[in-house]
């Protein structure tokens, strides 16, 4: 906790008080995101928006009406496996790349929760993943993507809220080969129960000369989302890659040969 409120405060330039209360206020949000993911076999079309406050989907359907698939993206914000849900129940034939979770049965339990909505499952590591994706938009379908995070892979430095550190280009280098644009989506909890889901008009990496433009404006995107509301974003993640050698003591006396 004490690496979440360190970042609050740098990023959003709040007081300690306040920057604690995000830390909380953003953990505590893990435990309504498991129990609505339990409830998925409850949902279906006919009812999945009755909870939900969409806002912008015409460029949703926009961005499909172009015929060259989707590159939906968001961040680990909200409840994003509600986001895949929502998507997939309203008809959008979705592939959610998804990072393999270390115990088996936890990793084959949610995948059969987001299958059962409507979403198709490619793993973000492994050789024929790329295929996959590529395959889904030349389908003219919609690939779901994750962008917040370093995940130690090829990406471009940026900086995010003022801190430099790598921002995945998966989304940005597959618009540039396929031509697909792509929608900034993302998902806010609301009071009881309920949601409110704001999409972004769609963006396209037509050349290379406007690739830093469109990472960029992903960037942008991200912060302003996280400023409006940002107990739903993950701060206990190691964004910066200097969160461990600040404040995990165990972490540090590894890194040195340290040991009790």
């Amino acid at each position: 906790m004490d690496m979440a409120r360190a970042n609050i405060r740098e990023c959003l330039g709040v007081d300690a008080e306040r920057a604690d209360k995000i830390a909380k206020e953003s953990v505590k949000r893990f435990g309504r995101m498991a129990v609505e993911v339990l409830c998925f076999p409850n949902l279906n079309k006919d009812n999945v928006l009755d909870s939900v406050d969409m806002e912008g989907i015409e460029h949703l359907q926009n961005a499909c009406s172009l015929d060259k698939g989707v590159i939906m993206v968001t961040g680990h914000f909200g409840n994003w496996e509600m986001l895949g849900a929502i998507v997939g129940l309203l008809g959008y034939p979705v592939l959610s790349i998804v990072r393999h979770q270390n115990k088996g049965s936890m990793n084959r339990l949610i995948n059969e929760y987001r299958e059962m909505v409507g979403q198709t499952i490619a793993y973000n590591r492994g050789e024929n993943n790329l295929l996959q994706v590529v395959r889904m938009l030349k389908a003219k379908k919609i690939v779901g993507i994750l962008y917040d995070q370093d995940t130690n892979d090829i990406g471009v430095k940026l900086d995010l809220f003022g801190k430099t550190c790598i921002v995945p280009d998966g989304a940005v280098a597959l618009s540039r080969i396929n031509k697909a644009p792509i929608v900034p989506i993302f998902i806010h909890n609301r009071d009881e129960g309920k949601f409110k889901v704001k999409i972004y008009p769609a963006l396209t990496c037509e050349s290379k000369d406007k690739y830093d433009e469109v990472m960029g404006k992903l960037v942008d995107i991200l912060e302003q989302e996280v400023r409006e509301d940002p107990a739903m974003w993950f701060w206990v993640h190691d964004r910066w890659k200097d969160g461990h050698q600040r404040f995990d003591k165990e972490y540090d006396e590894n890194k040195h040969g340290h040991h009790p």
